[in-house]
């Protein structure tokens, strides 16, 4: 598990090669790295030879992440500026909310409201 093997006749394990990161899987006898599945979107894992989708990871608050198979967190994408996020796990730009009317917020990620800041008087 968590591995795959492309060679006819290998005559040792040593020659299986661990699934890449963003991948996982969980049965025996694969034969090529297309067997190994993706983890989904809003997920991402770093490690190498997975055998659980428990190693998915969900990105983070304030990003989001639409494609599959990502290998690390840089692949969660931040909420733009003027806009939070608060969940885990989000799949797209739109699960990102506005700051309200008479707030503004110049960075990028943030992970909730608190962050917007108010127009001066």
């Amino acid at each position: 598990v968590g591995t795959y093997q492309v060679i006819s006749g290998a005559s040792s394990s040593s020659l299986c090669l661990a699934c890449p990161a963003g991948t996982f899987q969980t049965g025996s006898g694969v034969a090529q790295a297309s067997g190994c599945s993706k983890c989904g979107v809003g997920l991402y894992a770093t490690v190498l030879g997975s055998s659980s989708s428990a190693d998915c990871t969900l990105c983070g608050a304030g990003t989001f992440q639409s494609g599959s198979g990502i290998p690390d967190s840089s692949g969660c994408k931040p909420c733009g500026a003027g806009a939070f996020q608060t969940g885990l796990g989000m799949t797209a730009s739109g699960d990102c909310s506005l700051c309200g009317p008479g707030t503004f917020q110049t960075g990028l990620g943030l992970a909730g409201s608190a962050g917007c800041s108010l127009c001066a008087a």
